[in-house]
């Protein structure tokens, strides 16, 4: 499909159902108006209704290929969750974030000569509390899933039939990065160049996924895992600098890789996944990727 139309609407969805959760939870936070007390103790409180947040990605994923595209796009969307797409190095690289937490924890221990205590955070946060726990490992599920299936399952594979990876990774980028910006007023404590990083980081992840994504021949559910254990762990170090920041720089580290290694046109040794005129368009000769 030539027009970008579907991928506007797509846009538009996203932004308008999320920001529906997003919003109020920022004007609550300044207490323009009410839902509850916008405090520490209410922490959880307020990640649960974060979590339904996730839900714009994934909504206007399935709503704009039910209303553009025909039913084999849509059979390849649902096909995209589905566990033979993978093999053992798509799984690593799909759970890699704990490996990069794990080499940061012994980066940062060199540093601080000191181990970042896990169990400290968890009694910190009073995750020992099942309801507690639940409250936090949500919305890192949600978001994990909720986001790939829109960012990387409906638009990147959109933007890629137009333009080559590289180029369709930053239009990506800076649709996913203004789509937070509601949650900086009540969620994300920025201030002056931690803006700078955030927009770094956004594209550095979005360089790395869009690899993932192409070399898992437009796995929805490698992506997925991919985002869901980066939250998960970027959610323990966030409050330890040198452990969340030594976590950013091998990511940056990553994205930087792949730019190197691949060509912009597919960002991967695998041909870029497309949907191209209302069918997802698979690029099997000269594929080494394919069949593997």
């Amino acid at each position: 499909m030539k027009t970008l139309k579907p991928i506007i609407v797509y846009v538009i969805l996203a932004y308008l159902i999320s920001w529906l959760v997003f919003v109020p939870l920022a004007l609550n936070h300044y207490q323009i108006i009410y839902f509850f007390r916008d405090d520490t103790a209410h922490t959880h409180t307020q990640d649960v209704w974060h979590l339904f947040g996730a839900f714009g990605p994934f909504v206007a994923a399935v709503a704009t290929i039910k209303r553009f595209y025909n039913k084999e796009t849509q059979w390849k969307f649902i096909s995209g969750y589905s566990i033979r797409k993978l093999n053992a190095k798509s799984y690593m690289l799909s759970l890699s974030p704990l490996f990069i937490f794990a080499f940061s924890l012994v980066m940062a221990r060199i540093i601080h000569h000191d181990w970042f205590n896990i169990y400290g955070y968890f009694q910190h946060n009073k995750l020992n509390n099942p309801a507690n726990l639940l409250a936090w490992f949500l919305p890192a599920l949600f978001y994990g899933f909720g986001e790939e299936a829109g960012w990387r399952g409906y638009a990147l594979a959109a933007l890629q039939s137009k333009y080559s990876a590289f180029r369709a990774t930053i239009i990506l980028s800076g649709i996913w990065a203004c789509w937070h910006i509601p949650s900086f007023f009540y969620r994300y404590d920025l201030k002056g160049i931690a803006y700078l990083g955030f927009v770094l980081g956004i594209v550095a992840g979005a360089i790395w996924l869009t690899f993932l994504f192409n070399y898992t021949k437009g796995s929805i559910l490698a992506v997925s895992l991919w985002h869901l254990t980066f939250n998960m762990v970027s959610m323990i170090g966030k409050d330890e600098i040198i452990l969340s920041a030594i976590m950013s720089i091998t990511i940056m580290l990553l994205a930087a890789f792949v730019l190197i290694k691949y060509k912009f046109e597919d960002l991967s040794p695998c041909k870029k996944e497309q949907i191209n005129g209302g069918n997802y368009k698979v690029e099997c000769a000269n594929d080494p990727c394919y069949n593997t």
